[in-house]
């Protein structure tokens, strides 16, 4: 073993540039699997601090056995709401071991600071989620910073206690007053407390804290007979907080009662405080991040590996003659291999250990300049450590394998006339095929098969996205050669050098350039296929040429119907017409939100009540949909006669309905009294989502399955509307703008009511109008998608810039090998020019191999990652067509130009600087 060891370490002292090169790119690709895994390990943490606090003063809770999970902010569905049996707490309470049984009923209603005169109105979007909390306990479930606990006894006085972080965030303290409910069942509360509330930090965090059934959910607490005034609901209980008498042993006490929770009509549970921890550890959440630190590590390893291999692979093409020799007088084909193994390890090692100390540096100095963001501290912990050696020494392992496989194959007559790789002018058809089919792959998965909620799609995105990767790498030689063919005349005209010379320069080191390509794609393919997936998502929540230009919203109580009317005659309006909007729960859970809840599967609608025939029929609607199923003519004749409605595609495929089949809808205001409407049709309806967001049209809860058109006339009597919410029109922009229609409006609604009225955000329930253009709206969407694109498209161009390396290692092994060639080209009169950018065409042609090979593989994987989200993702479900944003896209291939162009920058002014007598002593036979 010495022998090998000793022959690896003369190796790398030999080339101490390349393997510094190497190292550096693996070094940086394990110190990126550092810093996203610490990140993973402090969210660990804060569940770790989390948990011990949720529960307050109670070491135990007694919750509903859940099975669902949630990974976006928002209200449960109803459906998938869970209560715990009543009779538990009289058991409960009647049990000798326990000090307290209290029930809490935590419940969603809108809640808003009361802004007093001259007061500052905090937008919406800034605004807390501050969930009520009934509960008649008689101390505070946490420790009260300021005032004092609310008295159970006293339902009748409107007082409430506030969690710390939502009173801060609405402005309040002790003696201020919130404001539950909206319209005229809202009801102003005196704040005389705050509670210390525990929270757990990050978004992803926040959701899967938001889900568990524990005291610290609240923000507003309230005695529970006050909860069930406002709300006009029966209490119901969503989870007790149990207390034990200081001689209980908890362990016997949880034995003995957990088989009678489980029992129950509704199946119930303990709560603990590692139950809460494990809970947030399983959490969707926590799968998110955890699959963000895996793709990290598997994202570096690819790196490492082709970086590694090109590497080892190089060293071995230049030493066919050194290893021959060494087989015919002394090593074994065994010992051969194991010095490239060797060699491979070691440079893991290098990188691995450096990688670690690069990290842990981040690490500090980001906890010391953004305390904020890493409020425990990220400690580089043995997650960390073990995904960053498995980066480093898998890839060092993988690509070693190939590499030692062919100095394995080398033979001692090798030593007296090394083979020659000879240039395949054609190209074998047989891989081509072969990679062909393993492209079919994943298209098939992801569109060609239907699926259902029960099917590995984890599995099929992994699979496919192997079989992508797999396809081009076999295609790989055939692109390198088309790439010679024809991107090599080109290159060389815009550079000015010899086309002879250039010719085959890609193909005569096929496997040099494939390693290397490949490596810059593990980077680029992964931005490309980010950017071509998040656009493609987007293009199903980008409001689409449906939407009128502007909507008018009439806030609080709307505007009466003769008067919305008049919105037409506004200055520049070309079309109006008046709607009303509602949010209705759907009476049965078609979309099986229960089940798995997304952006589309939800237990309620928008419904829009408007003229169908003004606002869909004509040559010129006000809307005009692109009809899915059903006929326009016979759906506006349907809608103007019965209550018939239009739903968008994608909510006849969650529902399983079809174009005649109805459903029951459950209005807020009178509940006992469903009414049916049947589709009459479906239309397309792009960014309905956005549509309805910021525009105040979601009336009740932060998310719905479906946008559904209905008759004004028949949506007022069904949902007691006595007035027009808002006005949906087209203007000219050449006569009007938005800021002229929000003052003509408010102007319209003062005259109305008789009262000052404003624009925007109104204090309490004071009446304001606002005016939401679509190009705002898409603009606002656009922007927000962008940006959460960059933020992921931040990993593979750091690996890109990583991947760079390899370019620059290819290039220097070409000049290196290349060196008697040049000496002889620059003794019969090519200047050092020409060698200059004939070095710098190859730098070229390789970023052209890896742009080809990424845009395509981008472009796929984009594609097909869109169509697996539609079934794992939160907002997938969306109709969505392939959209490829080139501006993004060509950037990512500029870069990569560009990055190849400065690889082979110092490798052309070296060998342009040579001597033409020192590259021919180099002798066309050296070492």
């Amino acid at each position: 073993m010495s022998t090998p060891l000793r022959l690896a370490a003369a190796w790398v002292r030999e080339h101490p540039l390349r393997i510094a090169l190497t190292s550096l790119a693996t070094a940086a690709a394990a110190a990126m699997v550092i810093w996203v895994v610490s990140g993973y390990d402090a969210m660990l943490g804060s569940f770790d601090k989390y948990s011990d606090l949720a529960l307050g003063r109670y070491p135990l809770s007694v919750a509903p056995i859940q099975h669902f999970s949630q990974q976006a902010p928002g209200a449960i569905p109803s459906h998938a709401e869970k209560h715990v049996p009543v009779e538990v707490l009289a058991g409960l309470r009647s049990d000798p071991a326990v000090a307290a049984a209290d029930p809490m009923w935590a419940l969603r209603e809108k809640v808003t600071p009361h802004v007093p005169e001259g007061g500052e109105v905090i937008p919406w979007r800034r605004l807390p989620d501050a969930r009520l909390l009934a509960t008649d306990a008689p101390a505070p479930p946490f420790d009260l910073v300021a005032g004092r606990w609310i008295d159970p006894a006293r339902a009748d006085i409107m007082e409430a206690a506030m969690s710390v972080a939502a009173a801060r965030g609405m402005g309040l303290d002790v003696g201020g007053e919130v404001v539950i409910g909206s319209g005229e069942k809202s009801r102003r509360l005196l704040v005389v407390g705050l509670v210390d509330t525990p929270g757990v930090d990050g978004w992803s965090a926040t959701v899967a804290g938001s889900q568990l059934l524990t005291p610290s959910v609240g923000g507003v607490f309230v005695p529970t007979a006050l909860a069930e005034s406002l709300t006009g609901r029966k209490a119901e209980i969503s989870f007790i907080g149990v207390s034990l008498r200081e001689d209980a042993d908890l362990t016997k006490f949880r034995y003995a009662w957990s088989p009678r929770l489980a029992a129950l009509s509704t199946p119930s549970q303990f709560q603990e405080a590692h139950d809460i921890e494990e809970a947030l550890d399983e959490s969707a959440s926590a799968d998110n991040v955890r699959m963000q630190a895996r793709m990290a590590t598997v994202v570096s390893m690819l790196a490492a590996l082709f970086i590694i291999f090109s590497t080892l692979n190089m060293g071995v093409g230049e030493r066919v003659r050194q290893l021959a020799i060494l087989r015919a007088v002394a090593l074994t084909r065994s010992q051969v291999g194991v010095i490239v193994l060797i060699e491979g390890l070691l440079l893991g090692t290098i990188g691995f250990v450096a990688g670690c100390a690069v990290g842990k540096v981040l690490m500090t100095l980001a906890v010391e300049s953004a305390p904020d963001l890493f409020e425990e501290g990220a400690v580089v912990g043995r997650n960390s450590i073990l995904l960053a050696a498995a980066c480093s020494y898998g890839g060092a392992l993988l690509a070693s394998l190939w590499p030692a496989v062919r100095a394995m194959r080398v033979r001692p007559v090798d030593a007296m006339a090394p083979p020659v790789a000879a240039v395949e002018r054609g190209i074998s058809w047989q891989p081509v095929m072969a990679g062909l089919l393993l492209l079919a792959v994943y298209p098939v998965l992801a569109h060609g098969i239907d699926h259902d909620d029960g099917r590995p799609f984890v599995f099929f995105m992994l699979a496919g996205l192997a079989s992508l990767a797999a396809g081009f790498l076999l295609l790989a030689p055939a692109i390198v050669r088309l790439v010679d063919r024809f991107g090599g005349p080109v290159v060389a005209r815009v550079l000015m050098v010899p086309r002879e010379l250039l010719a085959s320069r890609l193909s005569g080191n096929l496997g040099r350039t494939v390693s290397t390509a490949f490596a810059m794609t593990v980077g680029l393919g992964l931005y490309t296929g980010i950017q071509v997936w998040g656009h493609t998502m987007l293009s199903g929540f980008l409001p689409g040429a449906w939407a009128p230009d502007a909507l008018v919203g009439f806030r609080p109580g709307g505007i009466p119907f003769e008067d919305a009317e008049k919105v037409a005659s506004f200055p520049g309006v070309e079309k109006s017409l008046p709607v009303i909007v509602e949010q209705p729960r759907l009476k049965e859970d078609l979309t099986h939100s229960a089940e798995r809840a997304t952006v589309v599967r939800q237990d309620n609608v928008v419904m829009v009540g408007i003229d169908p025939a003004r606002a869909f029929g004509g040559d010129d609607p006000l809307i005009p949909f692109e009809w899915v199923a059903g006929d326009r003519d016979e759906a506006i004749r349907l809608m103007g006669e019965s209550r018939a409605c239009l739903v968008p595609d994608h909510f006849l495929r969650e529902a399983r309905l079809q174009v005649g089949d109805s459903f029951e809808l459950v209005p807020p205001e009178s509940p006992e009294t469903p009414v049916r409407y049947t589709i009459a049709g479906a239309v397309k309806m792009p960014g309905w989502h956005w549509q309805t967001k910021p525009t105040g049209m979601r009336t009740r809860t932060h998310r719905s399955a479906a946008l559904v058109f209905a008759d004004l006339t028949r949506v007022a009597e069904d949902f007691r509307f006595q007035a027009a919410s808002h006005a949906w029109i087209d203007y000219d922009e050449s006569s009007t703008n938005a800021d002229a229609l929000a003052a003509a409006a408010r102007d319209l609604l003062a005259s109305s009511l008789g009262r000052e009225v404003v624009i925007g955000e109104a204090r309490n329930d004071e009446p304001y109008v606002q005016v939401h253009t679509i190009a705002d709206i898409r603009a606002l969407v656009h922007g927000h998608a962008t940006a959460w694109l960059w933020v992921l498209s931040r990993l593979p161009l750091v690996i890109l810039i990583i991947t760079a390396v390899g370019v620059l290692n290819a290039l220097l092994a070409s000049v290196r090998s290349s060196r008697w060639e040049t000496g002889i080209l620059r003794a019969v009169g090519i200047t050092r020019g020409t060698i200059v950018r004939l070095v710098l065409a190859e730098g070229l042609l390789i970023g052209l191999v890896a742009c080809a090979v990424s845009l395509a593989f981008g472009i796929m994987a984009g594609w097909c990652g869109a169509g697996i989200s539609r079934h794992v993702s939160f907002f997938g479900g969306m109709t969505q067509a392939l959209v490829i944003p080139w501006g993004p896209v060509l950037a990512g291939l500029g870069i990569v130009l560009l990055l190849s162009s400065l690889a082979a920058l110092w490798p052309a002014v070296f060998l342009g600087r040579a001597k033409p007598l020192d590259l021919l002593q180099q002798g066309r036979g050296s070492f």
